[in-house]
């Protein structure tokens, strides 16, 4: 038997099927196999993954867009809104919109085989999920609108239903990464309502951009567009609504 080695214990796996732009590649035997058992954390598969690939990993599960856009709600709720309370109502609709629905709409989905994985690496299942994404989001922009909100917690989720349909848009071709675009994005907001002490934070972003990479999600192309994307987009939309 052939010893497993990094491309065909790691690299191979996660190209199996589809390659990093979402076209197809040549796949080893049991190559979707153990790519399934790695993301679905299989402690012998787990054991021969590199610990720079493993910390990757996390990165990407620790500072994923969902989490990072509900921690971004709450901050600029709290600074834009009176009191504690609506500060609290505003982050919390601006969170489950755009963050929290969709995300448990993809556990979901997960769940039932229809999605691959958490990050939905299959490009063609970005495509058809991003529909449902982008009407979460445009759903809690109308409530917090109708209900005359802060104008920069409009802003804030008007930019991320822009940021999201430019990206889902680029999707049909290309799989941009969204994990760069959410992050530069939210770096974007924080620097322009908190000025150059929220540089602080682009560190981060280039850490998420390198994970993305390392996994073998996306290429360095991939994460420099969606990089370029979030920070156009808000400083664009943010700026001109807030």
């Amino acid at each position: 038997m052939r010893p497993p080695t990094l491309c065909s214990g790691w690299c191979l796996p996660l190209l199996s099927g589809r390659d990093r732009s979402g076209g197809a590649a040549l796949q080893e035997p049991g190559g979707s196999d153990q790519a399934m058992s790695t993301r679905h954390g299989d402690p012998a598969m787990a054991q021969r993954i590199p610990r720079r690939l493993r910390v990757a990993r996390l990165i990407g599960e620790l500072l994923s867009p969902p989490p990072i856009l509900v921690v971004l709600a709450l901050i600029v709720a709290w600074d834009s809104s009176p009191t504690p309370a609506m500060a609290i109502l505003w982050g919390g609709i601006a969170a489950l919109f755009a963050s929290v629905l969709p995300y448990a709409l993809i556990l979901r989905g997960v769940r039932q085989g229809r999605l691959s994985d958490k990050n939905i690496s299959v490009r063609e299942q970005r495509i058809r999920f991003g529909v449902v994404a982008i009407t979460s989001i445009l759903i809690g922009l109308v409530l917090l609108a109708a209900f005359d909100a802060p104008a920069e917690m409009v802003a804030l989720v008007a930019s991320v239903a822009v940021g999201v349909a430019c990206g889902w848009v680029i999707t049909l071709w290309w799989k941009i990464s969204v994990h760069a675009a959410i992050a530069a994005g939210a770096a974007t907001v924080l620097l322009l309502i908190f000025g150059p002490a929220l540089l602080a934070v682009w560190p981060l972003v280039a850490v998420i951009a390198w994970s993305r990479v390392q996994v073998g999600d996306h290429t360095t192309a991939q994460v420099l567009a969606g990089v370029a994307l979030g920070v156009v987009v808000n400083a664009t939309v943010f700026t001109l609504l807030r």
